[in-house]
């Protein structure tokens, strides 16, 4: 995240205007919800999230015939498919409920919309040009450092992949989640001496949601839209705070596989086999799973914060990441 954007917003600006920007950049131009009557098609999962733009008088000129309103529980309701209203996704997501039919951007923020807009364009240039290079170029997104259950799914990407590009997307981020300066350290350092320069990173400015299966269809059609060919959704894609079935993210984008135009590799996540003594993709291997090891995100986190290496994650990554000595979580 640009760091001047991240110092003259506050994360509820800077939410709406990459709404505004993903918007004007074509990426999520047919989700934009300009009315009650719009937003009730995206009653269906497949649509993705709706993009809503609040009505903000620091950042937006409009006059009071543009505003409509939503309820919120029906929004909670709709986009999230829950009834709690403490939810991290919703608070982070809506702080408002009032919305715009129309925009029109103060000037004083047209400069950053612009940059996004130009940002996300790139991202299209550049899958463009892997294109001229490679036949298969498929997207992985993560907001993690990674552990082997991650890079398995990379390398089984990679199966069917000339080249994999970590595509995070680059939204205002919750206390806690990893920098995406730190995220660009790991993986430009995987990719140069792990991967062989088969994988890149390479962000885009757009907003989680944490919404769980429907993000998951929402992370599949902006992938489709910037040129990927390739995408995968895993257990719990987008979701927090156990809100959800891990398994229904990859359920819900099979039953939608045949809508899209992009093939999204779905997988159950990644354990520690002690037969095979490798970390493996549920359903690899035929032993039980009763005896395999979950690979645990927040073990890894704690360990991270401790400066204490983690068994299942590349032991030389982590010693460059502590050696670093920057920020690693956002706070």
């Amino acid at each position: 995240m640009n760091k001047d954007l991240k110092n003259l917003l506050n994360n509820s600006e800077l939410f709406s205007l990459i709404n505004v920007a993903n918007i004007r950049s074509s990426l999520l131009g047919d989700n934009f919800v300009n009315s009650p009557e719009s937003f009730a098609k995206f009653a269906d999962t497949s649509k993705g999230v709706p993009i809503l733009i609040p009505a903000d008088k620091n950042l937006f000129d409009f006059e009071p015939q543009d505003v409509f309103s939503l309820p919120k529980r029906h929004l909670l309701k709709t986009i999230y498919g829950l009834s709690d209203e403490t939810y991290v996704g919703f608070k982070h997501a809506f702080s408002q409920f009032t919305f715009l039919t129309k925009f029109n951007v103060k000037k004083t923020h047209e400069p950053y919309v612009d940059q996004m807009v130009k940002q996300n364009l790139d991202i299209i240039t550049y899958v463009n040009y892997l294109r001229q290079r490679f036949k298969r170029i498929g997207a992985f997104q993560t907001r993690n450092i990674p552990h082997f259950g991650h890079e398995k799914i990379i390398q089984r990407m990679l199966d069917f992949c000339d080249h994999v590009v970590v595509n995070p997307v680059m939204g205002p981020k919750k206390k806690g989640d990893v920098t995406v300066e730190c995220l660009a350290n790991v993986f430009t350092y995987l990719a140069e001496s792990k991967y062989k320069k088969k994988i890149s990173f390479k962000p885009i400015f757009a907003n989680m949601f944490y919404a769980g299966p429907r993000e998951a269809m929402h992370h599949s059609l902006m992938r489709q839209r910037l040129g990927f060919k390739y995408f995968t959704v895993g257990r719990d894609h987008a979701g927090a705070e156990h809100a959800y079935e891990p398994k229904n993210a990859p359920k819900l984008i099979k039953q939608n596989q045949e809508n899209l135009k992009i093939d999204v590799m779905q997988h159950n996540g990644a354990v520690f086999c002690p037969k095979c003594n490798e970390v493996i993709l549920i359903g690899e291997c035929d032993h039980p799973q009763s005896i395999m090891t979950d690979i645990s995100g927040t073990d890894f986190r704690s360990s991270i914060v401790a400066e204490r290496i983690f068994m299942l994650a590349d032991q030389k990554m982590q010693h460059n990441l502590f050696k670093r000595k920057k920020e690693i979580f956002e706070k």
